[in-house]
């Protein structure tokens, strides 16, 4: 298991959460920040994130 895997597990659910909320704002920007994509923006961001958790182990 390397380090950023273990760095994932020790998260709390509060630094998971802003973890994903920059990833989503990031996204947001990137697509050019526009209206009511927010739940989406969110949901890539998790799994986005999720995909990263695998990668690491």
């Amino acid at each position: 298991m390397s380090n950023d895997a273990i760095e994932q597990d020790s998260l709390t659910p509060e630094q998971r959460e802003e973890q994903i909320r920059l990833a989503a704002y990031f996204i947001w920007q990137a697509n050019g920040e526009p209206e009511g994509t927010a739940e989406e923006d969110w949901l890539r961001a998790e799994e986005a994130l999720a995909e990263e958790s695998v990668e690491a182990v």
